[in-house]
């Protein structure tokens, strides 16, 4: 999907290299999946129950033939219908069927789909071939073949499905990142679109639609930098942004998918977070829009996900559009401005707002808005733990026996000690005195985090303690074990420039919806137990991926990602690091060595 995707773009921007004209063809895929195929079939057939598809059945009610549980697959430019079939006939005599013929077998049905000028699919040139168990051409009595053969045909040469409504949708969509003057480019460009032809690829049916987008203009020319007020905008923009993915990632992952699908589309929410506090960080480039960037950048990965959830299945054909227009509505954007950026998109609040509404046309909410406080939809979704949640339950073990870091004849929450640690690291910026009753109290915390946050469905017990080591280090890394710090006569929270908050440094940007900023930013233990639940979700994830050869290589691989998200989790060991990324990485390194060898408290910075 991805690869015919880029040869379509690559297609559009060799169009727009080429001489210059008053306008240029952009084209983009709508995508028909076999299953929302299968599911307009059943439609047409007026199935009525089950997965199968009815061919045919007499006006007596005396003959049938039912292919069950069908697949549909491409081959040679064909959809093939395919799966395990069953026949009947006879005659109906004082309300009984008499001389009944039954057959058993196979059934597989070839067609070449074709779509029309008024945006109907149909199927053409169809094939009905039987099949007996051993794939063999079945002989069977001649009345079933001849009437199979004959009724299937002329059913599916009768069967339209009707695209015209969901290009329309596209069609608003787009029209919502033009503006609203129906004089734009955009608008001008949507009222030429049209369908140009389809391929049947392995995994649907693309229909290319094309629309003339005015030629490319010359550069624009530098922009003075921003004003305050413009800057507010900037990061209220990517904050709309963010606000649009957070809300499409939930909703997909809500569907029921596979949990390395889950996880690929957290990895995606949390890589574009980063991604936007780097370009905060930065500020703004005058002439660039970061929204647009940022989408089209990612888009591709987006789209490869949209189809792995299983929200497009069923017979619910409503619901199955959703996905065919928010697929087809990004594929366009993406087509347009690779071909021609003078068409004038905007990706404006209002653009984004209608295309995550795509998703679920019944939410009551703004899907771009944003919280301080935790989602419990984001929560739930992807197992991620709140500090302030009841501890995971450790896995059942035999009587008597004992857990490494503490015997455990039965479980206790500990939630009264884990609440007085808190408060008693409350705004404790300890002085030279102290510093040695604080370590020993910040150590017995962190221990708290980890075990309240370790998953063991997802987590080997031979990882158990190197996560222990992986949650001090990481601490020990990022604030030398301190939540607090003070700054004239004021005790504040410790915060980078970038959002990072607290004894973990916690981002507060790249966990909005899963965490609490304030508690992250004014609780240790609060703090403390969100970066736990962090580490123990990557090293799960991903920490465990890269432990073959060296089971320490799992803590690397997890602070990595910790620091610089997801998709650098293999930063420790790669070569192409740069430079600051694998000092830092070399510093945690050093810090988790000392932490599981037991002499941290030799070189650890809070010394008395």
């Amino acid at each position: 999907m991805k690869s015919l995707h880029a040869a379509l773009l690559a297609v559009a921007c060799a169009v727009a290299t080429a001489a210059p004209t008053s306008a240029d063809e952009a084209r983009f895929p709508l995508t028909v999946s076999y299953d929302l195929l299968r599911t307009a079939l059943r439609t047409h057939l007026k199935a009525t129950g089950g997965a199968g598809l009815e061919l045919w059945r007499s006006a007596d009610g005396c003959g049938a033939f039912v292919i069950k549980d069908p697949t549909l697959t491409a081959a040679d430019g064909r959809v093939k219908i395919r799966g395990p079939a069953s026949g009947e006939a006879g005659l109906r005599f004082f309300g009984l069927c008499w001389a009944n013929v039954s057959w058993h077998g196979d059934a597989e049905i070839s067609a070449r789909p074709e779509i029309g000028g008024d945006w109907q699919l149909r199927l053409r040139d169809i094939d009905v071939q039987l099949y007996d168990a051993k794939r063999i051409p079945s002989v069977i009595a001649p009345r079933l073949s001849t009437v199979v053969k004959q009724w299937s045909e002329a059913e599916l040469a009768r069967f339209t499905f009707d695209l015209g409504p969901p290009v329309r949708e596209v069609s608003t969509l787009l029209g919502a990142f033009g503006g609203s003057d129906v004089t734009t480019p955009l608008a001008a460009a949507l009222r030429t679109l049209r369908p140009v032809g389809l391929a049947v690829a392995p995994e649907a049916v693309r229909v290319f639609v094309a629309l003339d987008v005015p030629a490319a203009a010359a550069p624009r020319p530098s922009e003075p930098a921003l004003t305050p007020v413009e800057l507010t905008r900037f990061e209220a923009r990517l904050d709309e942004w963010d606000g649009f993915l957070a809300f499409v990632v939930g909703e997909l992952g809500g569907e029921p998918i596979d949990a390395a699908v889950r996880d690929e589309l957290l990895a995606l929410l949390l890589d574009t977070r980063r991604e936007v506090v780097d370009i905060l960080a930065r500020g703004p480039q005058p002439g660039t829009d970061a929204v647009r960037r940022i989408f089209l950048g990612k888009w591709d990965r987006l789209r490869t996900l949209v189809p792995q959830t299983r929200g497009q299945a069923g017979d619910d054909l409503t619901k199955a559009f959703r996905y065919v227009v928010f697929l087809a509505a990004g594929d366009a954007l993406a087509a347009i401005d690779a071909v021609a950026p003078a068409a004038g998109l905007d990706f404006s609040a209002d653009g984004l707002r209608r295309l995550a509404r795509t998703l679920d046309p019944g939410f009551s909410g703004d899907p771009l808005e944003q919280t301080d406080e935790p989602d419990p939809r984001l929560q739930e979704r992807f197992r991620i733990r709140d500090p302030d949640a009841p501890p995971r339950l450790p896995p059942a073990r035999p009587p008597g026996t004992w857990h490494w870091f503490a015997p455990r004849p039965a479980h206790a929450d500990a939630g009264d000690e884990w609440r007085a640690l808190g408060a008693r690291l409350d705004r404790w910026v300890p002085s030279p005195a102290e510093r040695g009753v604080y370590r020993a109290k910040m150590d017995r915390l962190l221990t708290l985090a980890a075990q309240r946050s370790l998953d063991p469905d997802r987590l080997d017990e031979r990882f158990h303690r190197l996560f222990h080591h992986v949650v001090k280090a990481t601490a020990w890394q990022e604030s030398c074990w301190r939540q607090f710090i003070r700054r004239g006569e004021e005790i504040t929270y410790i915060a980078s420039d970038t959002g990072d908050v607290g004894l973990m440094q916690v981002n507060v940007r790249v966990w909005r919806g899963f965490f609490s900023v304030t508690k992250l930013r004014w609780n240790a233990a609060y703090n403390a137990g969100a970066g736990a639940e962090i580490l123990q979700q990557l090293l799960s994830r991903y920490g465990v991926r890269e432990a073959g050869s060296a089971i320490e290589n799992a803590a690397r691989a997890s602070y990595s990602a910790y620091q610089a998200g997801p998709s650098r989790y293999r930063r420790y060991r790669t070569a192409a690091a740069t430079a600051p990324g694998a000092a830092i990485d070399r510093a945690f390194w050093t810090k988790f060595q000392a932490v599981a060898a037991g002499t941290a408290d030799d070189v650890l910075c809070l010394r008395p």
